[in-house]
């Protein structure tokens, strides 16, 4: 029992919901492995949301991180909220294998997911980003100051009426896409590539 308490000493001291607490998150929401998942006390949740194992979730007492409802985070998932930053997750996200990382570190930074959202990859996202309703983010991707203009989900029929998407590798800075947009990155992301989505799916 002794390296437990050496566990729930180290949560204690950094801000960090101990194992006995989590027992707590896990009425409304379901963590699969409590000895691998870090929360950070001041983390709002809403309702029926799945924790995968490796999953970080931490706020100073500055910051802010608040999540909505029936939201999936996989195995790796990784939310820092610093320096009086702000993370806003909505409802019914999915946060995909792939190790994604979501840091609102610097001072007033805000990065907002609204509802349906799908990100999916090795994605780091940074700065002050907004992702509207059915928003994503596919490939390895680092992501700074983006909007994507809401739209339907992946499952919209429409492709021109879904949300606007940032796929492919590289760093994507400064850039909007709006409703039935794609922009399909090869290393650098250009605003002169944004494309129809339809010239990808069939309506």
């Amino acid at each position: 029992m002794e390296y437990i308490e050496i566990m729930e000493k180290y949560r204690l001291e950094n801000n960090f919901y101990t194992l006995s607490e989590m027992r707590v998150l896990c009425k409304d929401n379901t963590i699969y492995d409590f000895f691998s998942v870090l929360i950070s006390k001041n983390v709002t949740f809403g309702k029926n949301n799945i924790i995968y194992p490796g999953v970080i979730m931490e706020a100073d007492m500055e910051s802010n991180i608040a999540i909505g409802n029936h939201n999936v985070f996989f195995n790796n998932t990784h939310l820092e909220a610093k320096s009086s930053g702000e993370i806003i997750i909505g409802n019914c996200n999915n946060f995909m294998n792939g190790g994604i990382s979501v840091r609102s570190n610097m001072p007033n930074s805000k990065i907002t997911f609204s509802n349906n959202g799908r990100y999916d990859g090795r994605i780091n996202i940074f700065g002050n980003c907004e992702f509207g309703e059915g928003s994503q983010i596919i490939g390895t991707i680092n992501v700074y100051n983006c909007t994507l203009i809401g739209g339907g989900s992946y499952n919209e029929k429409d492709p021109d009426r879904r949300a606007g998407i940032i796929k492919g590798f590289g760093t994507a800075k400064n850039i909007v896409v709006n409703m039935g947009m794609v922009i399909n990155g090869l290393g650098d992301f250009n605003k002169s590539a944004l494309e129809l989505q339809s010239n990808y799916h069939s309506k």
